[in-house]
């Protein structure tokens, strides 16, 4: 039996099975469903244990469990939380090899798998024999049942104008908003609008964190930085060179220059792959975009929207799109 998170949690039982296979991420939803199930078992007077898996796992751990016979019958789960890419090779056989007894569950923990993995003979046989639950990101109406059902849980008041904030804030990341409801039960908040007055300086971006969003071509998110930062009165000098120094570089990088800008180790990746998704001429026409705003800024000749030309500027980067056709889109 194959089911989804949401069916998991709609059906008011548990599904009734002596393994069942948790697939997918995000990881704390992963957790929401391994709780439930575990408090199911634990009701019926199972004993819980948890094992964590790695590539080196050793069978002797679990070969007990599953070949011995209590006198007593005694219920017991085993969680395999598998922290390895995959299931190692060794558990693989073992658990396709030999049955659980009358007196033992099975509760594995796994992150996405390949499509190889899910066409073979484990997961064909969890399905026909126990049930497996797949995690996914949450969105749309799910998203947001989700996020209200935990509100009612904590006994949160919220306003839809502040609940929107939220999701907004957190770009619909069910992983971000969970970290944001722990610590609102760390707090005692028993009203979101205490929340956003008690961390305010927590919802700040920067002009470093335009750069981040601009290199992950994140344009959303990219937008709404700039949408704050002309709200807090940045400095557009200031924000115009930056954005100017990492065209420059992706110029340099697409074109082969010499010297070769300067960029950390842990970030040479994301350039490469943002330089070899751009154009160069392009970004040559960005470097003239940048001159000309900047000279306008300076000497006051001329009417220029600075924010309406740095969200176009940023825009073309991201999208790698010509300046005349982002400029009809955004004017």
């Amino acid at each position: 039996m194959k089911i989804s998170y949401k069916k998991f949690f709609d059906s008011p039982q548990v599904p009734e099975s002596t393994i069942y296979l948790i697939l997918g991420k995000p990881y704390h939803l992963q957790n929401e469903v391994q709780h439930r199930i575990e408090a199911f078992f634990s009701k019926a007077g199972s004993s819980i244990k948890h094992l964590v898996v790695d590539s080196d796992f050793d069978l002797s751990d679990i070969r007990d469990d599953f070949e011995s016979y209590a006198l007593f019958e005694e219920k017991k789960v085993i969680v395999l939380n598998v922290v390895s890419n995959t299931i190692p090779k060794c558990l693989l056989d073992y658990l396709l090899n030999n049955n659980l007894s009358k007196d033992l569950s099975l509760i594995i923990k796994l992150g996405p798998q390949t499509p190889a993995f899910k066409k073979g003979k484990f997961l064909s046989m969890i399905d026909s024999k126990g049930c497996i639950i797949e995690v996914s990101e949450l969105t749309g109406p799910t998203l947001n049942s989700w996020v209200k059902q935990k509100f009612k849980k904590n006994n949160i008041n919220y306003s839809d104008e502040l609940f929107t904030k939220l999701i907004d804030k957190n770009e619909g990341n069910s992983s971000s908003i969970s970290q944001e409801l722990y610590k609102m039960s760390l707090l005692n908040i028993t009203d979101i609008a205490i929340y956003f007055d008690y961390l305010q300086k927590e919802y700040k971006f920067t002009e470093y964190d335009l750069i981040d969003s601009i290199l992950e071509r994140n344009l959303f998110r990219s937008r709404r930085i700039l949408a704050y930062l002309k709200a807090i009165k940045s400095s557009e000098v200031y924000i115009l060179f930056l954005i100017n120094s990492e065209i420059k570089k992706i110029y340099y990088l697409l074109n082969n220059l010499s010297p070769q800008p300067y960029i950390p180790n842990f970030k040479r990746n994301l350039y490469n792959t943002f330089s070899r998704n751009s154009d160069s001429d392009n970004v040559s026409d960005l470097l003239e975009l940048c001159f000309v705003i900047d000279k306008k800024i300076k000497t006051g000749k001329g009417q220029v929207k600075v924010w309406h030309q740095l969200e176009i500027l940023v825009s073309s980067f991201i999208l790698n799109e010509p300046l005349n056709h982002i400029s009809k889109e955004i004017s």
